[in-house]
């Protein structure tokens, strides 16, 4: 074997050695990017409305009740405690998504969860905006998620868009208006969605009164 050869090998063993540990460190940054504690602020505040998507519904009745006999138009607003109840209640997988948390965070919906993966619990974050839609019933909440991290890792684009009907469920509109008979009688009559500070207000009209899509600020 020539000088040549000898050197061909060896430039060939350290550049093998070389691509091994650079893939070695970024599993080791990704992983550790992904097992990393987010930065989420603050627990879910209130006011609450109750400890159960039963009491919320009844209480959020009797307050938009109260406000359309004095008026033509009234908001209620969900605090990030209310969103943390009723996504709770509606959790698709409670083994797999644990200690589920919801903040408004820039005028976006934080949802928070504890996940299974093996000997570890990263923390999943999804970032939801949230816009009114028609529906057979009536305006329907439906949830858009721009982006998903795993502890402090971001995930592509398309991560996120098995979620999105999981959280239609979770935050429906049709459901939480269906406990309630006051509810209820305005389900057709939804005319806003918006995330404001501290929470998402639901703005509804009396029959026959139009829309206005800004009254829920």
């Amino acid at each position: 074997m020539t000088s040549s050869d000898q050197r061909g090998i060896v430039r060939g063993c350290c550049l093998g050695l070389l691509v091994l540990l650079i893939a070695l460190g970024g599993s080791v940054f990704l992983a550790d990017r992904a097992l990393a504690s987010p930065t989420l602020g603050a627990p879910p505040a209130g006011p609450s409305h109750g400890a159960s998507e039963t009491a919320i519904a009844i209480a959020l009745g009797t307050e938009m009740a109260g406000q359309l006999i004095q008026g033509a138009h009234g908001v209620v607003v969900l605090s990030e405690q209310d969103l943390t109840v009723l996504a709770i209640a509606n959790n698709p997988h409670p083994n797999e998504f644990r200690d589920l948390q919801v903040r408004v965070r820039d005028g976006l919906v934080v949802v928070s969860a504890r996940l299974s993966a093996g000997p570890f619990t990263p923390t999943g974050v999804a970032r939801i905006s949230l816009t009114l839609q028609p529906g057979p019933t009536g305006p329907s909440m439906a949830a858009q998620v721009p982006e998903v991290d795993i502890g402090m890792l971001g995930l592509p684009g398309f991560a996120g868009s098995g979620l999105a009907s999981q959280i239609d469920g979770a935050l429906s509109l049709d459901r939480l208006f269906a406990i309630d008979p006051k509810l209820s009688a305005l389900r057709t009559d939804i005319e806003c969605v918006a995330v404001v500070p501290g929470g998402v207000a639901v703005g509804v009209h009396d029959p026959g009164v139009p829309s206005v899509a800004s009254s829920c600020g």
